[in-house]
């Protein structure tokens, strides 16, 4: 496992980087009904693996324009523990007509972190980046969410967030 202060800069350059983003961002970009969201990954349930380290750590923050759309950044430590991060593009439906507070999301982007030895547990893995689709299942009440994340064939993701900037 690498080492805890290696992991920590690493985490504490990005968060930097994806909370400066959207301060820096003009007033056109960010509209009236647009949301910056930040969410922590809480519980991870893997298939069975030998090589799982534990918990990924998971912090994302997604900007959720008022047409649904979202753009987001999300930093973690993979289940074979190597820092990581996904940049993606996607988008919301909310489902009141079954369930008030249920939406689904579906977001595509650029994958980064599986080097290694762990090169091939992603398709069209070249130099570490490769393309990747995720689904999701949530509830929104207020200002707060949780989304329930499939993660490909390997595992489910539990997130707990909350609109930080309104």
């Amino acid at each position: 496992m690498k080492s805890f202060t290696h992991c920590c800069r690493h985490w504490l350059t990005w968060l930097s980087i994806a909370i400066w983003l959207p301060s820096g961002a003009s007033a056109d970009w960010f509209e009236q009904g647009d949301r910056i969201h930040l969410q922590l990954g809480g519980y991870v349930h893997f298939r069975s693996s030998d090589n799982y380290e534990g918990p990924p750590i998971l912090a994302n923050i997604e900007l959720n324009k008022k047409s649904n759309w979202l753009y987001g950044l999300s930093l973690f430590n993979n289940s074979y523990g190597d820092f990581s991060q996904y940049l993606y593009i996607g988008k919301k439906w909310e489902l009141p007509q079954i369930y008030k507070p249920l939406h689904v999301k579906l977001t595509g982007g650029v994958l980064h972190g599986y080097t290694g030895r762990w090169k091939d547990k992603l398709a069209f893995n070249h130099n570490g980046f490769a393309p990747a689709i995720i689904p999701s299942v949530g509830l929104k009440k207020g200002r707060w969410a949780t989304d329930l994340i499939l993660l490909g064939d390997s595992g489910l993701l539990f997130t707990i967030g909350y609109d930080i900037v309104e």
